[in-house]
């Protein structure tokens, strides 16, 4: 893992260029030339298209940082309030400052999937374009963006799994925040080599996304009601994330029941020691299927 791809020395500071604002970085741009492409190839006009994936990204970003520091506000808090003598002005100005370093992780994603749609409401709605046309242009970049923004988290640590014996499992150092968390949770010494073997829950998010990322592609060729590529997306993907939340070990996430289902944890080889369900991410997946799958069957009255 490299959380940090580049790191330079400023006075008594350091500047650290993360992997995950990287990969941020990375997953927008890509996601930027995908749509821009094919506004050009419906028809559609490419600057109107940037101007409104500009505003999606950035109300993506605080939605996504909002819901995140809401559901985490008394560690904040604590990160703020803690600290001894030695800490200087400059440290105790990044302690507290924390709600605001999105480079550092810390982003739930149905958040950022609130602040978009609310975005690309008023931004469509002041410029009299199609929301549902719109949206089926940016659904694809969607997909693609996140699924690069997932190894992001990858590279960083954070977004872990559960601990597993599989193959597939994942060992993470020191500098991951997987290892920093594990030991400040009491679950790992400090002295460990590294953390035990976890399920890559966040490359498992990356290929289902990027799986999705190739229906959307062949789909959006076909003539089909607007809105059917973005609630076909959203479907999918509250599927995907549902089943993936089971396998995530961090405690960044919170729950609306604690659910644990010894049975199934027995099946898929998981420890039987933490919740299944229910997280919000499983209730905002919930929700968002059931809103697509209403949605869709509406489409489909209006395709018949």
């Amino acid at each position: 893992m490299h959380p940090v791809l580049l790191q330079l020395r400023i006075g008594e500071n350091d500047l650290a260029l993360r992997a995950y604002g990287v990969l941020i970085a990375v997953g927008f741009v890509s996601g930027l030339l995908l749509c821009t492409r094919e506004a050009r190839r419906t028809g559609h006009d490419p600057d109107r298209i940037r101007d409104l994936f500009f505003y999606l990204l950035v109300a993506a970003l605080a939605g996504a940082r909002l819901l995140y520091v809401v559901t985490n506000v008394a560690e904040f808090r604590r990160v703020c309030a803690e600290g001894d003598a030695s800490r200087t002005p400059w440290r105790l100005i990044l302690d507290c400052s924390r709600p605001l370093h999105v480079w550092e992780g810390g982003l739930v994603f149905y958040g950022g999937l609130a602040g978009a749609l609310l975005a690309g409401l008023f931004y469509t709605r002041r410029h009299g374009m199609s929301f549902f046309a719109s949206a089926d242009l940016v659904t694809p970049s969607l997909a693609i963006g996140h699924a690069i923004g997932r190894i992001g988290c990858f590279l960083a640590g954070c977004c872990f799994g559960r601990p597993t014996g599989s193959p597939l499992a994942v060992h993470f150092p020191p500098e991951a925040l997987a290892f920093q968390e594990m030991v400040a949770r009491g679950l790992l010494p400090a002295s460990a080599g590294c953390t035990p073997g976890l399920h890559p829950t966040q490359l498992y998010e990356a290929a289902g996304e990027l799986a999705i990322f190739v229906l959307l592609v062949v789909v959006q060729r076909r003539k089909r009601p607007a809105g059917h590529l973005f609630v076909l997306w959203m479907g999918l993907y509250a599927l995907l994330r549902a089943a993936i939340e089971i396998f995530r070990g961090d405690q960044a996430r919170r729950y609306v029941i604690e659910l644990a289902t010894p049975a199934l944890d027995g099946i898929l080889g998981l420890d039987p020691g933490s919740a299944s369900f229910l997280s919000t991410s499983q209730a905002g997946s919930l929700l968002a299927f059931a809103i697509a799958l209403l949605a869709w069957r509406r489409l489909a009255g209006t395709r018949a």
